[in-house]
């Protein structure tokens, strides 16, 4: 298991890399104002309902000392609020997806908070800075200038939701009411339904063409994968009969689990 461990903390690391989400900077470049703060990995095992998923190893900042920023202007971060839709709105899209016969597909954005663009609010002087991460200390005298949000950054969230709704704007989507998380769009007359909770998305329509190619476009904006017709979501099985005209959610294993 630890070869395992060893394996995905690699990964982790190696798509880091590939997106750019962080630059080596000599700690003789930093101003007084600047901080720099230390770095840890992560580690959890993701199951699909009881199945073994994966190894999931994330990189995170620690940012406990880091400070919202006041009437001063002085701090780490501006904003940090960052909607998801209520579990009252995935029923909903589930419920309509029943009613109306559609399709429901799951698609996972991977390294999602890495794929987002920092806040003009983020830093000092507008730059964040990092440590090297546990195992990776080369040169102690440089550090990291952070280029993307990481996983820990209380901002990473609002900055992921930002480009994701920004994206999704620009694909003509519209938000659902006060949900700011859920979205919209009428395409070839086909309605699709969206509901994102992170970089997992939830989307419906009851034409299977449309629904193939509009699942594509998040997939070729932001690296990430198509899990297949939605089966598991947020810690629910989802059980749907097309025959009897119903869909059953059940939380059977996190029940057991907690049992």
């Amino acid at each position: 298991m630890r070869t395992e461990w060893i394996k995905s903390q690699g990964l982790e690391m190696q798509g880091l890399w590939s997106r750019v989400v962080f630059q080596k900077v000599l700690r003789t470049s930093l101003t007084p104002q600047d901080r720099v703060f230390s770095t840890r990995f992560h580690y959890k095992i993701k199951r699909k309902g009881v199945e073994f998923d994966k190894f999931k190893v994330t990189l995170v900042v620690q940012v406990r000392h880091m400070k919202r920023k006041g009437a001063d202007g002085v701090g780490d971060y501006d904003d940090a609020f960052s909607p998801v839709p209520a579990a009252s709105g995935f029923r909903t899209i589930f419920s309509l997806a029943t009613q109306l016969d559609m399709f429901t597909d799951h698609v996972d954005i991977s390294q999602a908070f890495v794929q987002g663009e920092l806040l003009p609010g983020d830093g000092r002087n507008g730059n964040v800075y990092i440590s090297s991460p546990p195992g990776y200390e080369e040169d102690s005298r440089y550090i990291y200038r952070l280029l993307k949000p990481l996983y820990g950054m209380p901002s990473a969230a609002r900055a992921w939701h930002t480009t994701m709704s920004a994206f999704l704007e620009r694909e003509g989507c519209e938000t659902v009411g006060f949900e700011k998380s859920m979205w919209r769009v009428v395409i070839d007359g086909h309605r699709i339904l969206l509901g994102a909770h992170i970089g997992d998305f939830v989307i419906a329509c009851a034409n299977r063409p449309v629904l193939d190619a509009f699942r594509k476009r998040p997939l070729e904006a932001f690296e990430g994968t198509y899990e297949g017709p939605l089966e598991h979501y947020l810690g629910c099985e989802i059980a749907r009969d097309p025959v009897a005209g119903t869909t059953t959610l059940s939380q059977k294993h996190y029940a057991e689990e907690i049992l």
